[in-house]
């Protein structure tokens, strides 16, 4: 039985979300998302094993739900969106876990430094809609250490903590539809 099945996939931005979050503090978490990005995926097997997946954010689109705070991650300090609009993940490989996990790699950019990245992907299965459209989802997570990706301002605390912590958690709730 040929397994093959290629197709291509776009994204359901209405029931699609990129979050991140970071500690602040020391004590506690702050947590944001990009309201504008994209993602193209080209599948050559039924079960996403072989996909080729091309995601990419409008860095300008950060929202922590504080404008000042936003305004901040906008600037040079972190991701200069005025120089480096985009943060962009291209996929390089996909191995399949289980039924439900795997693990997607890539390479992620931020500011013009790419480096190699992997996320854990829970495959949540296809369905078709109640319109006929063939629809996947998926829960994608990884972090990031920031000063990897040159994400580099910092104040400590007196008692030696950082405002805003090093590492970066990463989730992605994403639906896609089969292209016809």
């Amino acid at each position: 039985m040929d397994n093959t099945t290629k197709s291509s996939w776009s994204l359901d931005p209405a029931h699609t979300k990129v979050q991140f979050s970071v500690r602040h503090l020391i004590i506690s978490e702050v947590a944001g998302k990009f309201n504008s990005f994209s993602l193209e995926v080209n599948n050559a097997n039924a079960d996403f094993s072989q996909a080729d997946i091309s995601l990419t954010i409008d860095a300008k689109s950060i929202d922590t739900g504080i404008n000042d705070r936003d305004n901040h991650l906008r600037s040079a300090d972190f991701f200069d969106v005025e120089k480096f609009d985009k943060i962009i993940f291209k996929s390089t490989s996909i191995k399949k876990i289980d039924e439900e996990k795997y693990k997607l790699y890539g390479n992620l950019t931020i500011k013009d430094i790419t480096k190699s990245f992997e996320f854990d992907v829970e495959y949540g299965g296809q369905i078709v809609d109640p319109w006929g459209m063939t629809r996947a989802g998926f829960k994608v997570t990884g972090s990031l250490n920031r000063f990897d990706y040159n994400l580099q301002w910092n104040t400590l605390m007196e008692t030696g903590g950082a405002v805003v912590g090093k590492n970066i958690k990463l989730v992605a709730d994403i639906e896609i539809t089969k292209n016809a």
